[in-house]
């Protein structure tokens, strides 16, 4: 029987390594066409990616392997077979293959219609060239909940794409935290007037221009220090920062550059740095098979969130780098040292851009994205009208944080998500954050971590994570991740406590 077994395995491999193959052209083609490609070329991209995607289904929905697949005796297999058996009959059987084929397709060349209408609009600030696709995108995955059913709220069924485990019963309560303890602190900090001082250092620094080219190698020195490997990876610009992992050994970011707002590169660079790291230390025994990557875009965006806001945005760190920044950027010449720098890196201020906005008021840009998708997804016969969803963006940014945004594109039109179908996403920010500030407190009980920000040194800290999180790619579920890591279950307290004590003590409050 052992033999059988073997046998089995080794023909499964073989057919998932040729399926990796073709996603690898997929990932290939979707990189090139956010960073090379000009934008005449997405038609044509959308169709060969719509193939690729179908040969790609077919290669892995059919009889022959699903019976192969569980048909095996897992009992005699090892136990990183035994989890890409697992893996891949939840991923392909239970979710891809209750999809048809031939909507599976129209969707993919979709999706990369939808992003070019999306930035087009965005750069237009005309939500008309965009909706309609909008709404497309939303009506595909409501149909696709269907096909692959649900328990309890409709919304659950995407939300487990991004974070298996999570749910609406337990999302809500995280966020009535968040609303409930962070809302009224958010009020205290953002009416404690600022110093003239202060403000003329602030108006100073959102008056200065920053040299894209001096941005881009400020980019590559931040990378240097957090040991990304650029044996293992490359960083391009984009409209949105992203990350793209072929294998370990092939890990691909972007940021993108103002010269009128250097941190906005800077925390976008450190950000997707966090996310690469993730990836290219996964351990080499899982990094080619269906467990390479990381296990849930919570835990993903807690390597994120980390390396951006607990390490990046910490004085230690900011006092490192600090006499490289002046040295590029000239800014003592200008009245901006350690001290403004740091303020200027953690100013809380009542934005409507997600991407840009302070670690404090950010879970509340989350919050809002999560109930309107819990609105447009919780009902799936109700057709969602894509007009009053962009009026309902601006209610609850009103609602939540007193501003109403003008335009279309610091509104409903900022975020790239929906425009490719990833819906459901938005929550992992606000939870991998949550995740971090636990993380955090694990890791500082190993090493001093402000002391190693004085040194802008990453490799202890590099090394506790790549062998309590990074290694195992999927192996462990999210929840075995946090509960082996801190030795407790998830906690959102120490998330609060992290940001009410690090803004209590820059706004000179009480908690």
């Amino acid at each position: 029987m052992q033999n059988r077994t073997n046998e089995d395995m080794k023909k499964i491999k073989e057919i998932l390594e040729n399926n990796t193959a073709l996603e690898h052209a997929i990932t290939l083609l979707s990189w090139d066409l956010e960073t090379e490609a000009p934008a005449l070329a997405a038609e044509k991209i959308s169709k060969t990616l719509g193939y690729l995607t179908g040969e790609s289904y077919s290669m892995i929905i059919n009889d022959e392997f699903k019976k192969l697949v569980y048909g095996i005796n897992t009992e005699e297999l090892s136990e990183i077979d035994r989890k890409i058996i697992e893996e891949v009959k939840k991923e392909s059987f239970e979710k891809m293959e209750k999809i048809p084929k031939d909507e599976f397709q129209k969707y993919s060349e979709l999706r990369v219609l939808s992003v070019r209408k999306w930035e087009e609009a965005k750069r237009k600030n005309d939500y008309s060239i965009f909706k309609d696709y909008l709404k497309q995108m939303i009506e595909f995955n409501k149909k696709f909940i269907k096909y692959r059913g649900y328990t309890g709220n409709p919304y659950n069924t995407l939300l487990d794409d991004y974070e298996p485990e999570a749910a609406v019963e337990e999302l809500d309560k995280f966020f009535d935290k968040i609303k409930n303890e962070l809302s009224p602190f958010i009020k205290k900090v953002t009416e404690k007037e600022k110093s003239e001082n202060e403000l003329a250092v602030i108006e100073k620094f959102k008056n200065m221009n920053f040299d894209i080219q001096k941005q881009e190698e400020f980019s590559k020195y931040l990378l240097d220090i957090i040991k990304f490997s650029f044996e293992k990876g490359v960083l391009k610009e984009s409209e949105h920062p992203f990350t793209t992992e072929f294998s370990n050994k092939d890990v691909r970011i972007t940021t993108h550059y103002y010269e009128n707002n250097l941190l906005s590169s800077i925390y976008s660079t450190i950000h997707e740095g966090g996310h690469a790291l993730y990836e290219q230390h996964i351990g080499d025994e899982v990094a080619d098979t269906v467990l390479g990557g990381g296990v849930s875009m919570g835990i993903h965006e807690s390597q994120s969130r980390i390396y951006e806001n607990m390490f990046g945005r910490s004085i230690e760190f900011i006092e490192f780098i600090y006499p490289k920044m002046d040295e590029m950027f000239n800014l003592s010449e200008k009245g901006i040292g350690k001290k403004e720098l740091y303020k200027l890196a953690n100013e809380v201020e009542r934005q409507f851009i997600r991407t840009e906005s302070d670690e404090l008021t950010y879970p509340i840009h989350i919050l809002i994205r999560y109930e309107l998708e819990k609105e447009i997804f919780g009902n799936l016969d109700e057709e969602t009208d894509v007009d009053a969803l962009a009026v309902k963006w601006a209610d609850k940014y009103e609602e939540y944080l007193g501003i109403r945004p003008s335009t279309y594109t610091e509104g409903i039109l900022q975020d790239v998500h929906w425009a490719e179908g990833l819906f459901g996403y938005f929550p992992s920010y606000a939870l991998g954050t949550a995740y971090a500030a636990q993380i955090y407190d694990a890791i500082n009980k190993k090493v001093n971590i402000k002391e190693e920000m004085k040194k802008g040194e990453f490799n202890q800290i590099n090394e506790i994570l790549k062998e309590n999180i990074h290694k195992y790619g999927k192996m462990k579920t999210p929840k075995e991740i946090i509960k082996d890591m801190t030795g407790e279950d998830f906690d959102s307290r120490y998330y609060i406590d992290y940001l009410k004590e690090k803004f209590s003590e820059i706004y000179g409050l009480d908690k």
